[in-house]
């Protein structure tokens, strides 16, 4: 299949619709698909050249797509344009456009009127507009994990032609690329046992540390979202509360390194990092 192409709700608006038997096609290029507008506020100066202006920071991103339908009959075209409704959805809906390099995808709402006008009894126009509250463009997450740093085993005999084992090596840090040039959200697990676990984003030095009074058994986990900045014990029971340093910490664009602490070494705790690459 050909790229770009757009995925709306589980509908592909660029193939043949399985369920109804119509074609999709949509105008290339997607309208809203580039970078996004600011929101910046400026103001000119009074009795001086120039303008001043707060802080700027990117705006929702609107996409309005357009296209043909082809339909092997009228109820199938009927049926076509209902689908393309239901597909845009007054609730967060997920929209992805495959391109070259890969899928992109962000959550969107409807917001305008959905619009298809009948050419022919088979055939039809449509052209939809939504909006995407957070304007980022995402990837598809990468994950790591790792244990506490530790090194065991390794040992050479002095034999007539020496011999060695080799060692076993846990660095206790993860490391993830962002290729977008946007920061994306990054979720952190630490499963137990462990007393005191932390988790440091290296090349910032921001750490998010939990209070050695909150000790995971096996079996147990805490969930943390570096994003909503939230912190959950078995994906429910919110731990808030025990969290001694709040440095939360994103998926910057580039090399990202994570580090695992605690305040035992416990060989059993593991820290998973799924981090999401963005786009503007």
């Amino acid at each position: 299949m050909k790229t770009p192409y757009l995925v709306l709700d589980g509908l592909n608006l660029d193939a043949t619709d399985p369920i109804t038997g119509a074609t999709f096609t949509t105008s290339r290029p997607f309208k809203g698909w580039g970078g996004v507008g600011s929101s910046i506020n400026i103001v000119p100066k009074t009795r001086a050249h120039g303008a001043a202006a707060g802080r700027a920071y990117f705006s929702a991103r609107h996409l309005v797509v357009n296209g043909l339908l082809k339909a092997p009959s009228e109820a199938a075209l009927d049926a076509a344009i209902d689908r393309l409704i239901d597909a845009c959805g007054l609730d967060d809906t997920l929209l992805t456009i495959v391109e070259a390099r890969g899928p992109r995808w962000c959550m969107v709402r409807r917001e305008d009127e959905v619009l298809a006008s009948k050419i022919t009894p088979t055939m039809a126009s449509w052209s939809i507009q939504v909006v995407a509250l957070d304007p980022r463009k995402f990837g598809t997450e990468l994950t790591a994990s790792t244990g506490l740093a530790s090194v065991s085993g390794g040992l050479v005999i002095p034999f007539t032609i020496p011999y060695t084992i080799d060692s076993t090596v846990e660095s206790g840090q993860v490391s993830l690329i962002n290729p977008g040039n946007e920061v994306g959200p990054v979720l952190v697990r630490i499963d137990g046992p462990v007393i005191g676990p932390g988790c440091t984003h290296v090349v910032s030095g921001l750490a998010v540390t939990v209070a050695t009074t909150l000790e995971l058994g096996v079996g147990e986990w805490i969930d943390i979202d570096m994003e909503k900045h939230r912190v959950y014990a078995q994906g429910q029971a919110g731990r808030a509360n025990w969290i001694t340093s709040r440095g939360w910490s994103g998926f910057e664009p580039g090399a990202n390194t994570w580090g695992f602490s605690a305040a035992t070494y416990s060989a059993g705790a593991r820290m998973t990092i799924t981090a999401t690459p963005a786009a503007q």
